[in-house]
């Protein structure tokens, strides 16, 4: 029978956390309430395991609240005589090619939102990528990608993420990573000959989790993007408005939206894609042009914006189009919808929700290490990822939960807390090697002089007197 050390580690952990800030309680009753214990994860427990995996995915979950980056500073954390695993059991464990993390991270979800309170429209799916930066080639899988934020090549992933806003809160449901094979064919995805050979490479069964999101890496991001949204209405998630910016609107993304009753709201390129208006087909430029001869184009100061609105088909789809522009000379950008009933306040107060996952990109690369995982083997990516997808989610309801404005309020204030218990454990430790010494000395056995000074009053306890008055005057 597998040891349980779950209830060891919660009541362990609570003690690091003295504060009556209800914040830190909070993350705790969350982790409780994901039964990561109960959680059936890859192949079944080997009786001479002497961790389950649900423990083992708990402590890591745990490592952000202790400023803890990786599994080498675990090692030497106060945290390691809590969860008594050793670094290879964690190795072994994120390494595993069996786990399927997009179910646990999918069954974790669930668990959250039947803790969510109710909230009003709109909800939201929202789809977009981001840049995930390796330091080397070695990576497995690791390819060279373009940043469209630096403007530039370097070694790593880009990450494709669908989340979820409930009017109040953003939770990460579902990812995949994809490499770019480049224009030289001479160096496909970027590497060269000999840089390919010395790239990290496993053998997968096919057929297991890890070979299936190997597969992914060079699926296109709009069939990866269909199959999650396809996927999270499977599973329940109830929504209005799916949103996206401009590289992801297309005729396929339209008609999936369409078809399951999601109205679209996202920018797109003043291209050329043609839109028929009254019985013509005009590009967005055409029809931006048309509505300023018609004057139809209106200054909206709520929005500080010249705006434009126009009914039109696309694909034989209905479509609403907003050209909106900063000045008489400046460009058009174009904001489209499927719901034609909006109008251009709503329409823009319902996209600007997309950058609640600009936001999840900032705030679960800074305080959750997403995407900076130093492991060369690809399920470990995969495992690091999906690990702070689901440490986020429990901070973004947490967050609800009290009064700070940002998740990075709420992850000081948890994270210092535990910085005090760190410092207060080492001086701890160094008291019981003084008294260790003081025994020997005066030959006299440790425990029993221990039990001798605990039993004194605290008023009467010279050593406790003496921490005392140091700790007042580094105050």
């Amino acid at each position: 029978m597998l040891q349980n050390k779950s209830t060891k580690v919660f009541s362990e952990t609570n003690s690091f956390f003295t504060s009556t800030e209800k914040g830190i309680f909070k993350i705790m009753e969350l982790y409780k309430a994901l039964k990561l214990n109960k959680l059936q994860i890859g192949a079944k427990e080997k009786p001479q395991s002497t961790f389950r995996k649900g423990d083992l995915l708990l402590g890591l979950l745990l490592f952000p609240l202790h400023s803890l980056a990786n599994v080498y500073s675990y090692c030497k954390h106060p945290l390691s005589s809590t969860l008594e695993a050793k670094k290879n059991t964690f190795y072994r464990f994120k390494n595993d090619t069996n786990i399927n993390w997009r179910s646990i991270v999918s069954r974790c979800n669930r668990a959250l939102f039947k803790e969510l309170p109710a909230s009003p429209s709109p909800k939201c799916l929202i789809i977009d990528d981001t840049d995930f930066e390796k330091p080397t080639y070695r990576t497995e899988h690791v390819s060279k990608i373009w940043s469209h934020v630096k403007h530039t090549r370097f070694f790593g992933f880009k990450g494709l993420f669908l989340g979820y806003w409930d009017s109040k809160s953003f939770f990460s449901l579902d990812f995949s990573l994809h490499k770019e094979k480049g224009k030289d064919k001479k160096k496909p995805f970027g590497l060269t000959v000999k840089q390919r050979k010395k790239q990290f490479s496993k053998q997968r069964e096919k057929g297991s989790n890890g070979f299936k999101r190997g597969q992914e890496l060079e699926n296109d991001k709009i069939s990866m993007a269909i199959s999650m949204i396809k996927q999270a209405i499977r599973k329940g998630v109830k929504v209005d408005y799916l949103l996206m910016d401009s590289w992801f609107f297309c005729e396929v993304i339209l008609t999936l939206a369409l078809s399951l009753k999601v109205s679209i709201v996202s920018m797109a390129k003043m291209a050329k894609a043609k839109y028929h208006f009254q019985g013509k087909a005009h590009t967005a430029k055409e029809l931006a042009q048309l509505m300023k001869q018609r004057k139809k184009v209106k200054w909206v100061k709520a929005l500080n914006l010249y705006c434009a609105e126009v009914v039109v088909e696309y694909k034989s789809k209905p479509l609403k189009l907003f050209f909106c522009k900063t000045s008489k000379r400046g460009k058009w950008h174009l904001l489209v919808s499927s719901n034609t009933k909006l109008g251009i306040l709503k329409a823009y107060e319902i996209y600007s929700i997309r950058w609640s996952i600009e936001v999840f990109f900032k705030e679960a690369k800074n305080h959750f290490n997403l995407g900076k995982s130093q492991s060369q083997d690809f399920d470990a990516q995969i495992a690091d990822i999906s690990i702070a997808m689901i440490g986020y989610n429990v901070f973004s309801l947490a967050k609800r939960y009290d009064a700070y404005e940002t998740i990075g309020g709420l992850f000081v204030h948890a994270t210092g807390q535990a910085t005090e218990m760190t410092i207060a454990l080492r001086i701890w430790g160094f008291i019981l090697e003084l008294l260790q010494v003081i025994s020997d000395f005066i030959d006299s056995n440790f425990n029993d002089l221990i039990i001798r000074i605990m039993k004194n009053k605290p008023e009467d306890n010279k050593i406790f007197r003496l921490i005392e008055s140091q700790l007042m005057e580094a105050d």
